[in-house]
């Protein structure tokens, strides 16, 4: 296939082999722990097999606190390396690269384990202390070496779409008024995470984020997001993914796509980030179900397209794309794959619709297997 889609590219000094991107999701197949599950595994590995250039996980908590739903993926324990070795075996088995990405809940963490934690008291959270703060760093920390300590490439620092880091980067959440107060202390919180994670791990270990503007009045704009990008680039951050939006409050998350002519809803923004930071390397997600689509962006100067729901339908679709088949993705963008409870599939599509690598298939092959539980200590 001649395409840039098909072009290798780097971030750091990690090499991938194409420019396509499954976005972090969280696809509710982990253990009752947070531990990675024979079927966490089959639907890695169908995207890795599928042809997909870099994973990023679904969101791991770093701390049972912070721990947003069932069935997510925890690392938060050393009782999880085994695990999580195993799921990043399974993508480099296959030439995929994978980041995880690691996320502190705040106000949308489960409130069975515990209050909600947030900066300033804002949606019924408690206003974090600077105890707290310090804990929540050392977390993050601690759940990135776990993921270097695994194989993984990198880690990906969740901050975006109202999980705790965004919340302090935005000025609608973030009354605090000492030195993690506003837009600057939400910088220099995520600041100290990326520049404690670098210090422990290795050169070649990628640090990069996921953030984006709020899209509702009063929060962050495109220059803000511009703001914090060019902040957190000397304390070590290697990439960013762009996005937009505030979950569950906001469509822009996930929003449908009615026709061709709304793809890469978040294009705009990523475009304001790239051309004016020309030097770091600038992912997009948001809506892309063409590969023309993604050829525009590449073209315009991004350096890779992230997708997720056209994946979870046809996790083999960068396959097809590189095979020369370049029909559309199958996903109709209805999002009842995310949006609904248990496990994550397509619903939408009959299975004879789709290519028969869907991961649905692999993961019913472990169905009613029973998983290792690791021995965590309750503290």
């Amino acid at each position: 296939m001649n395409s840039t889609v098909n072009s290798p590219w780097r971030i750091g000094s990690v090499g991938i082999r194409n420019r396509l991107v499954r976005s972090a999701t969280n696809l509710r197949l982990a253990g009752p722990d947070g531990e990675v599950t024979k079927q966490l595994i089959a639907a890695y590995t169908s995207l890795a097999e599928g042809g997909i250039g870099l994973i990023i996980t679904g969101h791991a908590f770093v701390s049972p606190e912070g721990r947003t739903q069932l069935g997510q993926l925890g690392a938060y324990h050393e009782a999880l390396l085994p695990g999580l070795a195993r799921l990043a075996d399974a993508a480099h088995a296959h030439d995929a690269r994978i980041q995880l990405q690691i996320s502190h809940g705040g106000v949308r963490s489960l409130p069975l384990l515990g209050e909600w934690m947030g900066p300033s008291g804002e949606n019924g959270a408690l206003e974090m202390t600077r105890d707290d703060i310090e804990k929540v760093v050392a977390r993050f920390v601690s759940a990135a070496a776990l993921a270097e300590k695994a194989g993984f490439d990198g880690v990906q620092i969740h901050a975006a779409h109202r999980y705790l880091l965004s919340e302090y980067l935005s000025p609608l959440t973030n009354r605090r008024d000492d030195e993690y107060g506003g837009k600057e202390g939400g910088t220099r919180l995520i600041g100290r995470i990326i520049e404690g994670i670098r210090k422990a791990a290795r050169n070649e270990f990628l640090v990069t984020a996921k953030m984006g503007a709020d899209t509702r009045p009063g929060g962050n704009d495109r220059n803000d997001v511009l703001w914090i990008v060019n902040e957190l680039i000397p304390a070590g951050l290697d990439c960013v993914e762009i996005s937009k939006g505030y979950a569950q409050t906001d469509e822009t998350v996930a929003r449908k796509i009615k026709a061709r002519i709304n793809e890469a809803y978040n294009l705009d923004l990523a475009l304001y980030i790239k051309q004016r930071i020309s030097s770091l390397p600038v992912i997009v997600v948001g809506g892309f179900r063409s590969i023309e689509a993604v050829e525009t962006a590449l073209t315009a100067g991004i350096d890779a397209v992230a997708m997720s729901r056209p994946l979870i339908a046809e996790p083999g679709l960068p396959a097809r794309w590189m095979s020369g088949d370049r029909s559309p993705a199958l996903c109709v963008s209805c999002s009842r794959c995310i949006m609904g409870k248990g496990a994550v599939s397509c619903a939408c599509i009959k299975p004879e619709g789709r290519a028969a690598s869907s991961h649905e298939e692999r993961v019913l092959q472990h169905d009613g297997q029973e998983n290792e539980r690791p021995e965590i200590r309750k503290s």
